[in-house]
């Protein structure tokens, strides 16, 4: 069992007992009737115009074209690392499928059930729902799927939500087509998800065995496994026995956060796991028809509540480990805690971040369509004067943030700490990056496209991944190490409403040749005069090579008297300045051609290197950064 503080807090389990789980049961054909229902209606009170938009987009899937699935493709990751052409191809029939299924649902005419019966007996063809780059867990290994070996990955969860919820929506009008269809959806989904998941306890992700790894997948593919159970399942006894499986292993989940509620794959991840979670926790609620409340369980609240403390201004967020810098997390899945936990607030952010939707509606999935369409008039029309505290610290990931709000502008500074072991880790443990006015100065790279190499032993060959391309030093040599081990120690965080002060040793993020016993690293925020010190302070076992420290940027830096001017595209400036006598600098240029991270940083990093003079085995690197 995954533990947290000590023990197995087990929140689902608490809630759902077995007399709980026997009225779901017992009512499921009710609530069934009740959740189709309660979909058509709202569906139908859509704005006029969104209801055109979705019928224009559905008109053009109508005279699409099925791409083939090749085997060559499938096989791509395999021989060189490729996974997104097959991709491609499967989420274009995926997106196409949605699109229909949901025009349909707003028309309701019948004038999309024939090439929604085309694309969703390809669907059933499909030799796997299992990405090319997950079917490697099969005991035959990466290839080609093995028949004989089902697995349930995130993909398989995703395609098998939105079939239980065609199933359920349009079942009726594809019968009149051939009944043969909804029996194989029903026939399928057994196969490929329920028995599966029923009979076996080795998928990592359900973390079942011992010491298990938990990340977003647990969470993301129980919440949909709930879905397909609840929508479809029609055996009384499947169904009690899945609920009591799920609960097993969600559980896993939430007990492996800490009570603060960080999530370590940062805010993109948090979408797929936070938010999946109070997915999970709504439609909990709902089956049990008021029996099962989670809005005293605080722990939930701070999973939830994490997004928006994590967020940056506008559509920046913090992107320390494979998060992305640039995004616009699902209002609806915020949307979603505030009404679990009665929250204005992130309620607020949920409404703000529907300013920045165009359009507000997915149609990339049909059951993310529903979501929104269940919310879209208290969500579209509610205040968006959300509230993000000045100053934060989350203690499990050693992650702080500190803001100014003044006239000189608005200086966003966040600092990690946590280990070189986390999901979806980066060597960063002690870095940080800095905004200002929501503009990026100094930066985390991020992930790029994932290929073959992300995930395997390799992943640390890749540059952005390195601690050298984070706002790191450099010791003796040396960068950091991956792996829970290599962590970050004594971190303490001090605010008094006026500064704050933050301090971290990483010495221990570094393998022993780097030669040190302590690296203390020391910020100091003042919003008033937007100025930041910092206070890199060492002491080594032995000195091998100069000491250095790394500043990334997307800004071409200018070198001046003390040390770097970055000037800003809106005319404002932040210099980082040194005791000139101590330091040397110099500049290199890293151009990107990874299209995601272009997207994000366009074509050009800039690193500023500091070299440390001093050969002594203790000393300490003053600098401040001032931003006007």
């Amino acid at each position: 069992m995954l533990q947290i503080n000590g023990f197995a807090q087990q929140i689902l389990k608490r809630h759902l007992s077995n007399t709980v789980v026997t009225h779901m049961v017992d009512h499921i054909d009710a609530w069934r009737l009740e959740k189709k229902n309660k979909w058509y209606h709202v569906i139908q009170e859509l704005p006029v115009i969104e209801k055109a938009r979705i019928i224009k987009v559905a008109e053009k899937a109508n005279t699409f074209s099925w791409p083939s699935l090749l085997a060559t493709k499938y096989l791509e990751y395999k021989t060189d690392g490729n996974r997104t052409r097959y991709e491609d191809d499967i989420n274009t029939r995926r997106s196409v499928l949605s699109q229909l299924v949901i025009g349909e649902l707003v028309e309701r005419e019948g004038r999309f059930i024939p090439q929604i019966a085309n694309g969703l007996w390809l669907m059933l063809e499909e030799s796997t729902w299992v990405s090319p780059a997950h079917i490697g867990v099969q005991k035959s290994g990466i290839g080609l799927p093995d028949p004989m070996d089902e697995y349930i990955d995130l993909g398989a969860g995703r395609v098998a939500a939105d079939l239980a919820t065609v199933y359920l929506l349009l079942g009726d009008q594809l019968n009149r087509i051939s009944p043969m269809i909804t029996k194989k959806i029903k026939v399928v989904l057994r196969n490929r998800i329920i028995n599966p998941y029923l009979t076996r306890d080795d998928f990592w992700w359900m973390a079942l065995q011992p010491n298990a790894m938990v990340n977003n997948w647990n969470i993301w593919i129980n919440t949909n496994v709930l879905k397909v159970a609840l929508l479809m399942e029609e055996n009384p006894a499947k169904l009690g026995m899945i609920l009591q499986k799920l609960t097993r292993s969600a559980d896993q989940f939430i007990d492996s956060y800490a009570e603060d509620g960080a999530c370590e794959e940062g805010p993109s991840y948090w979408m797929h796991a936070g938010g999946e979670l109070g997915q999970m926790l709504l439609w909990l609620e709902d089956v049990s028809g008021g029996e099962v409340t989670f809005k005293e369980d605080r722990k939930l609240f701070n999973i939830g509540n994490y997004i928006l403390n994590s967020h940056i201004y506008g559509n920046r967020y913090i992107n320390f480990a494979d998060a992305e810098a640039m995004q616009i997390p699902d209002p609806a899945k915020i949307w979603t805690y505030g009404a679990l936990f009665n929250d204005d607030n992130l309620k607020a952010y949920a409404s703000y971040l529907t300013t920045l939707k165009s359009p507000m509606m997915s149609l990339g999935t049909v059951q993310d369509f529903l979501m929104h369409a269940l919310i879209y008039p208290v969500l579209s029309n509610h205040r968006k004067d959300f509230i993000a505290p000045q100053f934060y610290f989350y203690e499990s990931l050693g992650q702080a943030t500190m803001r100014s709000l003044n006239e000189k502008g608005n200086l966003f500074l966040a600092t990690i700490g946590s280990n070189n072991g986390v999901s979806h880790n980066h060597n960063d443990v002690g870095s940080y990056i800095l905004y200002l006015d929501s503009i990026p100065v100094l930066i985390d790279a991020g992930v790029g496209t994932y290929t073959k190499e992300t995930f395997s032993r390799n992943r640390y060959t890749l540059w952005n991944m390195q601690s050298q391309w984070h706002n790191l030093p450099i010791i003796n040599g040396i960068q950091q190490k991956d792996g829970k081990s290599y962590r970050a120690e004594n971190v303490q965080y001090v605010s008094n409403g006026k500064t704050a002060h933050y301090r971290v040793d990483i010495a221990k993020a570094y393998p022993k040749e780097a030669e040190v016993r302590s690296w203390i690293r020391g910020f100091k925020m003042d919003p008033r005069n937007n100025t930041i010190d910092v206070n890199d302070k060492y002491q080594l076992e032995e000195f091998r090579k100069p000491q250095s420290i790394s500043f990334i940027s997307r800004i071409k830096p200018q070198l001046v008297k003390d040390g770097f001017l970055l000037q800003l595209d809106n005319g404002k400036k932040v210099v980082i300045n040194f005791e000139r006598e101590t330091v040397t600098f110099s500049l290199e240029t890293k151009e990107i051609e990874d299209p995601r991270l272009v997207k994000v940083w366009g074509g050009m990093l800039y690193k500023m290197n500091v070299l440390i003079k001093s050969t002594e085995l203790k000393n300490q690197v003053m600098y401040k950064i001032i931003a006007n």
